[in-house]
């Protein structure tokens, strides 16, 4: 969510260094559009389940990844390899590396601009609605 998987400046330069220290091992970097703008875009706009199902069709069609793979996501992209681990079951992720991401839920209020006693206010009014009916629906 606000990046792309090919952006050279950063993901793409992930995938760069993991092929080169991998010995040149195969890393398909998933774009969910057909450039790096709409890429970044669908993060933010796209149905996380339009995009586990353009992702898993894209994975299932790609001969190099037939015998299963392993998936590396950073903050809010393992929490999208783990639902396409879940919902894309062929072929096999074998491993998941999740790096930041946010498995347990996010605690609190990171980096409150108001004063401790504001900050500790504004968090009992957060967990209070937190597991309300109105927040799941």
């Amino acid at each position: 969510m606000g990046d792309s998987c090919c952006n050279p400046l950063s993901m793409g330069s992930v995938k760069k260094m993991l092929e080169k220290e991998l010995g040149g091992a195969y890393v398909l970097s998933l774009m969910i559009g057909n450039n790096i703008a709409s890429d970044t875009s669908n993060g933010f706009f796209m149905d996380v389940n339009e995009q586990i199902d353009f992702a898993c069709n894209t994975i299932q069609k790609d001969p190099n990844l037939q015998n299963g793979y392993h998936a590396m996501g950073f903050s809010q992209g393992g929490q999208f390899l783990r639902g396409l681990a879940q919902k894309c079951p062929q072929p096999p992720m074998k491993q998941l590396i999740s790096v930041g991401g946010q498995h347990q839920g996010v605690y609190g209020f990171p980096h409150c601009p108001g004063s401790w006693f504001i900050c500790k206010e504004v968090e009992k009014l957060l967990d209070m609605g937190a597991y309300t009916d109105f927040v799941y629906s």
